[in-house]
Formats: structure tokens, C-alpha cells, sequence
């Protein structure tokens, strides 16, 4: 694993996400109590960017034309069996937020 620094835990908004660079790659970080997800900030639809749009509970709405996405699993609410938005394993330390582009949070379970 090579987790990598993108954030501290008081650069996040409430209600809707956090867009930050790694590798080229942008990421979008949301906070639903006291856990941090990260995921590719891009809606597959008009590849809008998923962190500007609002954030409800665990669902995140895109701004472009409304469609949905669980921030936990990266799949839209009503099609878990779609193709998800990749997502990645995320730890904080202290206020430090450290993603792992190299792995998904599915793995190892």
C-alpha cells in the first residue's frame, strides 16, 4: 500500500465533497460522520465532478443532471449491480487524510 497526503480533515465541507489531485487523477473526498470516503470525482454521465455536487447522507447528487451515487460502494442507489465508480481505501491521521490510489476498499475483506 502507498498511501499518499491530500487533505486535512477541516479542508472538507459540509454537504458536498472536496476535489484534490493525485497522480493526475482527481478525487473526490466526502465526509459522512465521522468516516471519509474518496472516489474518481467524475459522474460517468457528463463527467461533471461529483464533489461540487450535494452531498445527503451517503448520497452524493450530481449537479449536471441529477444523477445519484453512494459514496460507501461508488454505485448509483437503484442499480447495484451497474458498474461502479472506482473508489479507494482512505485513512486519517490526526487531521491528515491519506489515500491509497493502489487499492480499492473492497479488497481484503
Amino acid at each position: 500500500m502507498a498511501y499518499q497526503k491530500v487533505a486535512n480533515t477541516n479542508d472538507l465541507p459540509t454537504g458536498r465533497g472536496l476535489c484534490v489531485q493525485v497522480d493526475g487523477i482527481d478525487i473526490g473526498l466526502f465526509r459522512v460522520g465521522e468516516k471519509i470516503y474518496a472516489m474518481e470525482n467524475r459522474c460517468p454521465h457528463a463527467d461533471d465532478p461529483l464533489s461540487e455536487g450535494t452531498l445527503e447522507g451517503t448520497i452524493v447528487t450530481c449537479r449536471a443532471h441529477g444523477w445519484q451515487f453512494d459514496v460507501r460502494t461508488g454505485f448509483r442507489p437503484e442499480d447495484g449491480d451497474g458498474f461502479p465508480i472506482p473508489r479507494f481505501k482512505v485513512r486519517t491521521t490526526g487531521n491528515t487524510i491519506e489515500i491509497d490510489l493502489q487499492s480499492s476498499p473492497d479488497e481484503n475483506r
